[in-house]
């Protein structure tokens, strides 16, 4: 009798995941602001080993009408894992429902991203780890440092679906935020970027045949100037004065 009702649950449970994912949309998501894009995805296993349809990448192809189909690993629990190109503080991830719609969100802080909103909060778990080389940390608090993410399911079903899911990082204020706009040139054997008759930086000689007009943005504390060709960041570059 058991075994009976923990078949009719779970028969229940993915009867509602199919009727909340498996509607007939067809969208393309636009990413968040400060979402990561991950170098990789990978997953315990496929459903039906069908990785054309089912495969761990179509969690973060920004297509809402396609999913990733995890089964169940050799341990017999599921899981999704997902690596990012660096170190990265962790602000929120976000689960998505097909119709664009968040089906779980997790707020990270300094010690974990237990912090779930949702229905099914309880079913999962996401932890963020770091298994890479660590060095150049945000400057930033009230996030999760790590670059490999694992949302696993815990409640004993066999399998889970994902639409999308978006990583989103904490990014901390630049110290000069006025800049919006500078020009790189040539001086010596240096590349200087200048804004106004300031010289606030100067960085290594990279190669660049005449000079190019840039722009900056501010990421994790650090200004970053970017053009076609290069690209140069406050916190590789000495200050001049």
């Amino acid at each position: 009798m058991q075994i009976r009702n923990k078949m009719m649950s779970s028969m229940l449970y993915y009867l509602i995941i199919i009727l909340l994912f498996f509607q007939s949309f067809c969208a393309i998501r636009e990413r968040e602001a400060g979402e990561i894009t991950p170098v990789s995805v990978e997953h315990s296993a496929i459903y039906l080993n069908n990785k054309k349809l089912y495969g761990a990448g179509r969690a973060i192809d920004l297509d809402l009408d396609t999913y990733s189909l995890t089964a169940a690993g050799s341990d017999g629990t599921p899981w999704l894992k997902i690596t990012l190109d660096k170190v990265n503080c962790i602000e929120e991830v976000i689960w998505y429902s097909n119709d664009g719609n968040p089906f779980l969100t997790w707020t990270c802080t300094d010690t974990d991203c237990s912090n779930c909103v949702g229905d099914y909060c309880s079913y999962y778990t996401l932890t963020v780890s770091t298994e890479g080389a660590v060095s150049d940390l945000s400057p930033v608090s009230d996030c999760k440092h790590g670059d490999t993410l694992k949302l696993e399911e815990v409640s004993g079903v066999i399998w889970f679906s994902v639409p999308e899911i978006a990583v989103i990082r904490k990014q901390a204020d630049c110290l000069d935020s006025t800049i919006s706009a500078l020009k790189i040139v040539v001086e010596d054997s240096m590349l200087t970027a200048k804004h106004g008759t300031e010289l606030p930086f100067t960085c290594p000689k990279k190669q660049v045949k005449q000079n190019v007009n840039t722009k900056a943005h501010c990421e994790d504390g650090k200004i970053i100037f970017s053009s076609d060709d290069l690209t140069l960041s406050s916190s590789t570059c000495s200050k001049i004065g």
